[in-house]
């Protein structure tokens, strides 16, 4: 079968392929893709267009409009067109198309929010609630220093193992996303809660087992995703703050705090592991709002 009389079905699992293996797209990305390109294949098969040769721009728009009437907001929609334009570079680059004319299609204004930010003193709330007589809570304080101190991901935290920490010089190696490595610091509390933690805590968790993963549960077993989750909304709900917190919350506190004490945005961006700056530039107006807030609320002259 030559590879223009494929089906989409086929077509589209060679896409996802790609981008496992050459692009290195993220679990919850590939996701999101394959979503998106279900979606569009099952709309090609509805007008039974079966050729790519076939995909114009009217086609395109006509798929936009109908997913813009099922009431998809502006950032579903724009992750839409982003999915069309990926499609279609790879469609491109197999020589199944000639031109990229997703790329034609307008992006939607998509109205980005800030994120929530903690204060210093809210950290500090958070991190004295912690039980530091219970080996789930010397865990718990490692969690929480390491995600405020160094900015991870939830994801990262989780894939951390012995060998990923060099608790000599204070610095973690991490694969991010789409298989990224990268090496980031950590903090001097950060250091002695993870001393404690491996010494006092992770032994008596891991009882008999042996387990790769740094982080265990009260089984013995990794600590999943929303075990961490659960673990900081716990401690936010004791230290008494109302602001929605979440294990993503500390990552922007983390890159807020750092451009507020006069960090270049591009180590920031290095610790954080964006690709692209841009996806950085919104802790700037963390900050400038911050300041704002401030100066309006302490400044005397009203």
């Amino acid at each position: 079968m030559s590879r223009q009389a494929e089906t989409w079905e086929a077509r589209s699992q060679s896409y996802l392929d790609y981008l496992f293996w050459e692009r290195r797209l993220s679990e919850n990305t590939l996701l999101a893709y394959g979503r998106d390109i279900v979606v569009f294949i099952d709309f090609l098969k509805d007008r039974n267009i079966l050729n790519p040769d076939d995909l114009t721009l009217p086609v395109l728009d006509e798929y936009l409009h109908k997913e813009y009437r099922k009431g998809l907001n502006p950032a579903s929609l724009a992750r839409r067109i982003s999915s069309l334009r990926t499609f279609f570079l790879y469609l491109i680059n197999q020589g199944l198309l000639e031109e990229n004319i997703a790329r034609l299609l307008d992006l939607p204004r998509i109205r980005r929010n800030l994120p929530e930010v903690l204060s210093t003193e809210e950290v500090e709330r958070i991190l004295a609630s912690c039980d530091r007589k219970r080996p789930n809570g010397i865990r718990d304080l490692a969690i929480l220093e390491l995600l405020y101190s160094s900015g991870l991901r939830v994801s990262e935290v989780i894939a951390i193992e012995h060998s990923h920490i060099d608790m000599e010089n204070g610095m973690l190696r991490l694969w991010g996303k789409g298989f990224k490595e990268r090496i980031v610091p950590f903090g001097e509390e950060a250091k002695k809660a993870l001393s404690d933690y491996r010494i006092e805590s992770r032994p008596i968790l891991a009882g008999r087992k042996t387990v790769k993963a740094f982080f265990l549960n009260s089984s013995g077993r990794p600590l999943t995703r929303q075990g961490i989750w659960g673990l900081v909304k716990k401690y936010a709900r004791l230290s008494g703050i109302e602001k929605t917190v979440t294990p993503h919350v500390f990552r922007h506190t983390f890159a807020t705090h750092l451009l507020e004490n006069g960090a270049d945005l591009r180590i920031v961006q290095e610790f954080l592991g964006h690709s692209d700056i841009s996806t950085t530039q919104i802790y700037t107006h963390v900050s400038r709002t911050i300041l704002r807030e401030t100066y309006h609320r302490v400044f005397p002259r009203k």
